[in-house]
């Protein structure tokens, strides 16, 4: 007989057993995220749009039991919008003088949504990125890093039954995921269990309970179980890639999240990428509408001096009436074609207005405003040229496409480890244990013999033919095939992309300079054909056909200038560099967003700092910083 020397376990000790199982149960895989930012606390203003009209709550006397109206509060700014302005109202408009520079903190500051020229927010709205995207991804319950890792988290079960028919206690295997025995009675069951990053399931339990026939009263219980896999789901790294309940084709480990989420995030930087590039080609374009109406007022007022002469002429009978009539139409041809210089004619490619509502809409501004946008530049005009070797091997490690698919790359390597795992045998190494509490104030036999019992063994098991499993494997070996071939495609694809812009910067630089030269050549005609007119040695056709030269000439070398920038961008976008020449990088990021900012001026606004050669002519290269961060082609990011 077991005296209560020798066992000194109280019920007291078996409850305080029980309740240190659950205050000691151990945590599972989680990452360390900051809390979330609480939201503003409301202002006076905010309150103030709420009705206090109809209070929510019973409704008074004699009011319908209507369900109450929703308050909405705006932190939006409501602005009354001017209707849209007239080209007889273009002078009336205070200009806003914008450098590009400006342009791009601005769209960068305002956009949560990340905009596009085509306005795919109305067609396609589940094609357009946010800044919210990464956040999301990463919150996802079935596909984020948190889902990832919560298979590996400590879970807990608690139980208490009340049955009034109970049964042996003597039971084999445990029947469920923490319990010890399988007890058909009155008791209380508590446990913890988790998976282990190498695959290894564990488990600890107790039952409690009261049985006045078996076991004369209160008795406890408490074991414990571990399963650790040999082959197949064995090792901390398949279970990263896969996770503990990968299947064939179906792997959710951190690691394919962390693939999935850095994707994300490279969808984000490409569409920043793509609105910088489209906040400056529109800047430039809409620097060439203002330039183009310049023009077209001044060809405007030759033709009101030509046609005024004529007038005087036609009086002193010195010209006959058609020859004013001509000088007339070129006037009012004139006056059209500034009209259609303020409003254009093809809706967001000529005019001021067009092109300034486009820049616009890039930079999340109102339609109308009572400023009108106007680009100070100045823009480039010295000879810049880069280096093909480098430009290509920037472009092979800095565009975002090739990163993009270097992650699917990766990807399909991991997909492919997994899928070779689950091709093994299920051999599993298990063992339990498990016991009875002994009761020092009862001395029956069913207590004084203590039962205790182990096991320790081996389960396997597999499929005979293994089809699914292998075609698992080929399937991740033809996908990887498939990405490496898309990769090879799209570096030949950049290197031709590269190799036109390099033509077109080269051509634009010599169109420049060809129509610099048409343009002097243009006025020095029109200044010596109106001073003929003047005099009266031509007719006014001749100094007619001067102003539209003039006019022409002045115009084809605006768009000239603006090419040359335009394609300067382009170089820029093809070698992957747009980002870094423009001073753009990550702005101040919040836990849910992701945030872009011009963390540096833009070569547009420090041409100085290009180096100057012998013979004059910028080369365009990266800093040394840059050289040190640049990517080697081919490599994952």
């Amino acid at each position: 007989m077991r005296t209560s020397r020798s066992f000194e376990l109280t019920h007291h000790a078996i409850a305080s057993l029980l309740i240190a199982l659950v205050t000691t149960s151990f945590p599972g895989c989680r990452t360390c995220l900051p809390p979330a930012p609480q939201q503003p606390r409301m202002t006076e203003p905010d309150w103030s749009a709420i009705s206090l009209e109809k209070p929510v709550g019973k409704p008074a006397i004699g009011q319908s039991n209507q369900p109450p109206e929703i308050a909405t509060v705006s932190h939006l700014e409501s602005v009354g919008q001017r209707s849209p302005p007239t080209a007889d109202e273009f002078d009336q408009l205070t200009p806003w003088p914008l450098a590009l520079d400006e342009a791009i903190q601005l769209a960068l500051g305002n956009s949560q949504v990340i905009r596009d020229q085509g306005g795919r927010v109305l067609s396609y709205p589940d094609m357009v990125r946010t800044t919210l995207d990464p956040a999301v991804l990463r919150n996802d319950p079935n596909l984020g890093l948190d889902a990832s890792l919560s298979a590996f988290d400590t879970q807990f079960q608690s139980s208490f039954v009340w049955n009034g028919d109970g049964n042996s206690v003597n039971s084999a295997f445990s029947n469920g995921q923490f319990g010890v025995f399988s007890q058909p009675e009155t008791l209380a069951r508590l446990g913890v269990g988790r998976i282990l990053p190498s695959g290894t399931q564990v488990s600890i339990g107790g039952i409690g309970g009261y049985d006045e026939e078996l076991a004369g009263g209160l008795y406890a219980a408490y074991g414990a179980e571990v399963r650790h896999p040999l082959m197949r789901g064995s090792g901390t790294e398949i279970n990263q890639i896969g996770g503990p309940l990968a299947k064939p084709g179906v792997y959710r480990g951190i690691r394919i999240a962390q693939i999935d989420h850095q994707q994300v995030s490279l969808e984000v930087e490409q569409a920043v990428s793509e609105l910088v590039r489209d906040v400056s080609i529109v800047y430039w374009e809409l620097f060439f509408a203002y330039q183009d109406l310049e023009a077209k007022r001044t060809a405007m007022e030759n033709a009101r001096q030509a046609w005024q002469l004529e007038q005087q002429r036609v009086e002193q009978r010195v010209s006959p009436p058609d020859v004013e009539a001509l000088a007339r139409q070129q006037f009012y041809s004139a006056e059209a074609a500034v009209r259609n210089a303020i409003c254009g004619t093809v809706p967001g490619q000529t005019g001021v207005y067009n092109v300034e509502l486009k820049l616009r809409t890039l930079l999340a501004l109102p339609a109308c405003g009572d400023r009108l946008i106007q680009p100070i530049g100045p823009p480039l005009q010295a000879p810049i040229r880069f280096d093909w070797h480098e430009s290509d091997a920037l472009a092979q490690g800095s565009r975002i496409e090739l990163r993009k698919q270097q992650a699917v790359i990766a990807k399909r390597v991991l997909e492919i480890k997994a899928a070779k795992n689950l091709q093994r045998p299920q051999l599993d190494f298990i063992g339990q244990y498990r016991r009875l509490a002994d009761d020092p104030t009862n001395d029956t036999e069913l207590f004084d013999s203590a039962l205790q019992g182990w096991q320790v063994g081996v389960d396997y098991s597999r499929p005979v033919a293994n089809r699914r499993e292998n075609a698992a494997v080929r399937h991740a070996q033809l996908q990887l095939q498939r990405e490496r071939a898309i990769a090879e495609e799209q570096r030949r694809q950049i290197s031709a992309q590269l190799r036109t812009t390099f033509i077109d910067l080269d051509r634009a630089y010599g169109t420049m300079n060809s129509m610099a030269k048409s343009r002097e050549a243009s006025q020095i005609r029109l200044a010596a054909q109106s001073q003929r007119h003047a005099e009266g040695e031509i007719q006014v056709e001749d100094v007619l056909e001067a102003q539209i030269r003039a006019t022409k000439a002045e115009t084809e070398f605006q768009r000239s200038v603006v090419d040359y920038n335009l394609a300067f961008i382009k170089v820029h976008h093809a070698r992957g560099t747009l980002l870094q020449a423009m001073g753009v990088g990550f702005g101040q990021p919040t836990y849910d967003e992701c945030r872009f900012a011009l963390n540096s001026a833009s070569v547009f606004a420090r041409p100085e700092k290009l180096d100057n050669n012998m013979t004059g002519t910028r080369i365009a290269s990266p800093s040394a910083t840059q050289r040190r961060a640049m990517p080697q082609p081919g490599t994952f990011r």
